[in-house]
């Protein structure tokens, strides 16, 4: 790995790691403020303090930036303008017919409410404890663009679950497998 790239991911997994802790960072100010006195059983070492808000929110954001980011190198293959993105595009070249694709998502247990309209597929793939991911495919000059992103806008970590998805879907528009 290169230097700037080590450099790219660094910033990204950084940036990741201020937006998780300022998301928890009110929660943690809650609980810690709204404690009276130290905290019992055994936790004495806990008081109630700014610092330790900001402490335990650092603490989960680092937790769930790093465990994000090692997600994300696991897939392996993405382009660097997709990397820890939670909506993912990607093209792909191939001879295939929607109707085909529709078919093996029709097929596939993982997918659901799936539908045709103005040439794209729409189409939700199912997420354990969440809503569905939204996945839209269209094709347009035998290139395919597959788009998969989570159920809300504001829904910034998936731990490489859109990417996987648009991956599985290029492996069969391209492979057949």
């Amino acid at each position: 790995m290169n230097f700037q790239k080590l450099v790219f991911k660094f910033i990204i997994v950084l940036t990741y790691l201020l937006r998780v802790a300022l998301l928890v960072l009110p929660i943690a100010l809650v609980v810690v403020i709204t404690k009276e006195g130290g905290w019992k059983y055994g936790f004495t070492f806990i008081q109630n303090s700014l610092n330790v808000a900001f402490f335990v929110s650092f603490a989960i954001g680092f937790l769930v930036s790093v465990y994000h980011a090692v997600s994300f190198d696991e897939v392996e293959g993405a382009p660097d303008q997709n990397y820890m993105k939670s909506h993912q595009v990607v093209h792909v070249s191939s001879d295939k017919e929607i109707q085909e694709v529709m078919d093996w998502i029709v097929s596939n247990e993982k997918y659901k409410d799936a539908r045709i309209e103005n040439g794209k597929i729409y189409a939700k793939k199912k997420v354990h404890f969440l809503s569905a991911d939204k996945v839209e495919i269209s094709k347009s000059d035998g290139t395919f663009t597959l788009s998969s992103r989570p159920f809300a806008k504001w829904w910034f970590i998936d731990f490489a679950r859109n990417y996987k998805t648009v991956k599985a879907l290029a492996k069969f528009i391209k492979l057949n497998k």
